[in-house]
């Protein structure tokens, strides 16, 4: 199968050595095939390639209720709403004062739409950056030559080598330009992944602001005080100057901005990354031309670089700037002419010794109605303004979205859920169409919270007169697609939600006017973002897929760098998750392999309290412990040298029994405490336990100590459940537990007695 995959690679033009075959092999694997085998019956089908006639400018009608499956007959339906901002804004604007409402919800974490399409892409198209070279009067450990050495003479000896570093610094220049909010997800996508793989020596990010009193400034952080764009000048190192931007605000326009990226060309190599994709390059203020540039050599400044319009003009020197958008495709050229190949490459540029203005005022977003025109007039003036100058994907995205509240992380979650083959330039269309009404610039908002509205009346005009009824199946159909999708996704990180269910129960209120953006059955992680560490999140995941048996016991997970990729985290939180779960005895790690699953918990249990009560777990026993409190009967038999790791697992069952989201009839406890060891307030815990809930067949701790050492440490719980482990002491570190098979259950039980019995007897 290998050799036949090159073959085809080599057929088409194309090279590829043994690592992008094993990318490609393990992109085949984990890539979700957009066209089904229709199992989904119950989401209309949709073309989102360009008809020769408009499609409509709304969602079409859903199916009949009779054709469709109904996501909330299989339990308890709850919807999920946006979260507000814990505090007050940046502006320090009260919040206008509301109705109170009956409806309450419980603080939720929701993940993350992907904005970056291919994150592994992008990392091989900029794979000519990521060459290293010596580093100064440095030496590291050559794992490899240290080990065949070792084999070969019987004697374990360092063998170092002359240590190898990134050569080019990477300095992110983002605009701040409000319509640059729409962009926050995908520049802080590409700013995790440039930072955390070791593609660039360092990386730097600065925020960019144009106002007419200080002209251009920059910042290291958002909003922080103005320095000048010429400390971003590096001196005698390899750097590249990275602007992003959409190129919508008015300071492209303006000679100072051009004046600042011409003095950072004179000592460093500079681009524009355009966020909007190429087709939309013409809604901004600038009108890059095609050339051929070559450049002088690795990371040389763009004025020494040879440019032409023509390949017959290749030795004219001329300064320029090379524009591309975030495809793998454009940033693999412009990796390519930074590198230094020598080769010409032909890319959008932008002269330096001309104006960039294309004579336009750039596609900034409308703000507002014009004055002395009714709602009702201006807001059809406005949908059919936007009808008329939109792509047929933008003008059906906008009927979705009508039917959600606008916030960026649900906005590309509806995108990503109805739309699969858009990009996020329809989503640009939608919010730079005269749609929406102003909002705040970048240094002043939160993106996660801040919440844009269509003008008035446009929401109703955009689900285009339909019956109530049909309305209503829309966003019925919208909600319930986005639940599937999260469903089946996890993205780069969590955004806040509220969710509301049918029982009433919650902690927060919601708003009276808010409209949900899923209807779900599906429990959602209830940790707070702002206190649920990410590592813990990522080692959840990772515990629930073992537990079902991907990957399975000897096999290995895949890499921390894909980790890292898949998650949008460094390879450094990887690193703590995959602890965790060597801690809780599912994987073994070892320095230069990846971890490899060794053992598999069974799949917890559904919980039969409150999803938002779910304490947060951080080892295999707390799991343990956490599922063996939903039986009516909890027994727990012990055989330990420490009892702190259980009295850790058992203090957070006390809130839930308080709380009543879960009602065992009895708790009985018996701790054979070996070797000395204290017995950490036992009795206290018992009698919180007690207090907690008045059980009916009460709360029992027995303790019964031993001076000598236990064989091994054991846990026996309800009965069913056997986790064993080595013996560790007070104070020391546990050791990994592992999950017993069922045949050993009988023969556990007995064993445990009998030792229980024996020092019953002492």
């Amino acid at each position: 199968m290998i050799d036949r995959l090159r073959q085809i690679i080599t057929d088409a033009g194309a090279e590829a050595g043994p690592e992008e075959l094993a990318d490609i092999l393990w992109l085949a694997g984990v890539m979700t095939a957009r066209t089904g085998t229709g199992t989904r019956t119950d989401r209309p089908e949709r073309v989102h390639e360009p008809e020769p006639t408009p499609p409509p400018t709304t969602p079409p009608p859903p199916p009949p209720p009779s054709t469709r499956t109904t996501r909330t007959a299989s339990g308890t339906s709850s919807s999920l709403f946006t979260a507000e901002q814990p505090h007050a804004a940046r502006s320090g604007a009260p919040r206008p004062p509301r109705p109170r409402s009956s409806r309450r919800g419980t603080p939720v974490c929701v993940s993350r739409a992907a904005s970056l399409d291919d994150p592994l892409a992008v990392l091989r198209a900029l794979r000519p950056l990521g060459r290293r070279r010596l580093a100064d009067n440095r030496m590291e450990l050559d794992e490899e030559a240290t080990a065949e050495a070792g084999i070969d003479h019987q004697m374990l000896m360092p063998i170092v080598r002359p240590a190898r570093d990134p050569w080019l610094d990477l300095t992110l220049v983002v605009d701040t330009h409000r319509s640059m909010l729409l962009w926050h997800d995908l520049i802080s996508e590409l700013r995790t992944l440039l930072t955390h793989t070791g593609l660039f020596r360092s990386v730097r990010v600065w925020f960019l602001r144009a106002s007419a009193e200080a002209g251009i400034t920059v910042s290291p952080t958002l909003g922080g005080p103005p320095r000048s764009p010429g400390e971003l000048v590096t001196g005698h190192r390899h750097s590249l100057i990275l602007l992003v931007s959409d190129t919508v605000s008015e300071a492209w326009q303006r000679p100072a901005l051009r004046a600042a990226v011409g003095q950072w060309c004179r000592h460093s190599a500079v681009a524009l990354l355009n966020v909007l994709p190429e087709r939309l390059w013409e809604r901004g203020g600038v009108r890059p031309v095609p050339c051929q540039v070559r450049a002088t050599g690795p990371a040389a400044p763009n004025v020494t670089w040879s440019l032409g319009v023509s390949p017959h003009e290749l030795a004219v020197p001329r300064a320029a700037l090379p524009v591309v958008d975030a495809s793998p495709a454009a940033l693999s050229a412009l990796a390519s002419l930074v590198s230094g190949s020598g080769r010409p490459h032909r890319l959008p540029c932008l002269p330096l010794d001309a104006a960039w203005s294309s004579g336009e005022a750039p596609g900034d977003p409308r703000l507002g109605p014009e004055p002395d025109t009714a709602p009702d007039e201006a807001a059809l003036r406005a949908v059919r303004w936007f009808e008329e100058s939109a792509s047929p994907g933008a003008r059906e995205l906008a009927g979705f979205l009508a039917a959600v509240p606008l916030t960026l992380p649900v906005m590309n979650l509806v995108r990503r859920a109805m739309l699969p083959q858009s990009d996020h330039g329809h989503l640009a269309e939608v919010a730079l169409g005269g749609l929406l009404q102003p909002w705040e610039t970048y240094d002043r908002a939160d993106p996660t919270y801040l919440e844009f509205r269509f003008l008035p009346g446009v929401r109703d005009a955009l689900l285009g007169g339909r019956l109530r009824r049909e309305i209503t199946a829309v966003r019925e159909l919208v909600r319930e697609e986005v639940a599937a999708y999260l469903d089946e996704h996890r993205g780069p990180g969590d955004f806040p939600a509220l969710r509301h269910s049918d029982t009433g129960v919650g902690t927060h209120e919601i708003d009276p006017e808010a409209l949900p953006f899923a209807l779900t059955t599906r429990p959602v992680p209830t940790d707070d973002p702002r206190r649920r560490p990410t590592y813990l999140a990522i080692a959840e995941t990772l515990r629930e897929e073992i537990a079902a048996g991907n990957p399975p016991v000897g096999e290995k997970l895949p890499t921390q760098v894909r980790l890292a990729v898949r998650f949008g985290v460094s390879t450094g939180t990887v690193q703590r998750a995959l602890r965790e779960l060597a801690a809780a005895g599912l994987v073994r790690s070892r320095r230069g392999s990846p971890a490899t699953v060794i053992a598999r918990l069974p799949r917890p249990a559904p919980s039969v309290g409150p999803v938002g009560e779910l304490p947060r777990r951080d080892s295999g026993l707390g799991d343990a412990v956490h599922r063996a409190f939903q039986d009516p009967e909890v027994t727990i038999d012990a055989v330990v040298g420490d009892a702190a790791p259980l009295l850790v697992a058992l203090r957070p069952q006390v809130a839930r029994v308080r709380d009543g989201v879960v009602r065992p009839t009895s708790i009985r406890v018996r701790l054979l405490l070996m070797g000395g060891g204290g017995t950490h307030d036992m009795e206290t815990l018992r009698e919180q336990l007690a207090e907690a809930h008045q059980l009916p067949g009460g709360v029992a701790i027995d303790v019964r100590t031993a001076a000598n050492q236990p064989p091994t440490e054991l846990y026996l719980l309800n009965n069913r459940t056997v986790l064993t482990s080595y013996v560790h002491l007070p104070g020391e570190t546990p050791e990994p537990l592992l999950v017993q098979p069922d045949d050993r259950l009988e023969e556990t039980r007995a064993w445990f007695d009998s030792w229980w019995e024996l020092y019953g007897e002492r």
